[in-house]
């Protein structure tokens, strides 16, 4: 085959995981951390790892396991943001609708 959809590496799914969350890659190195350890860690335990990150692309199996879930959540992520949406409209509209009558009714 000419063309062939590769795998992404796991700096790339940790960036995508970022996107993804609307989070730096930092914070998603810490939320990974309180997944897998249940603990909520400090900048300086994070930090090491994440200079491995940067400089040896370099993921641990912990950040590794929970990117994994996030993507493979993604379908998750995006019926709630539609939900959200639904709601949105749903409260707005009539509101924009009854000033924009109340308006007229002033003019």
């Amino acid at each position: 085959m000419l063309f062939t959809k590769s795998k992404p590496t796991d700096m790339q799914q940790v960036h995508m995981a970022s996107a993804l969350l609307g989070v730096s890659e930092f914070q998603v190195f810490c939320d990974a951390w309180q997944a897998w350890y249940n603990d909520k860690p400090s900048e300086k335990r994070i930090e090491p790892y994440f200079v491995d990150f940067l400089g040896q692309d370099a993921v641990p199996f912990w950040v590794r396991n929970y990117v994994r879930l996030i993507l493979n959540r993604k379908d998750l992520l995006r019926n709630e943001k539609k939900r959200l949406n639904i709601r949105i409209l749903t409260y707005y509209v009539p509101l924009l609708i009854f000033f924009i009558l109340i308006m007229w009714a002033l003019l």
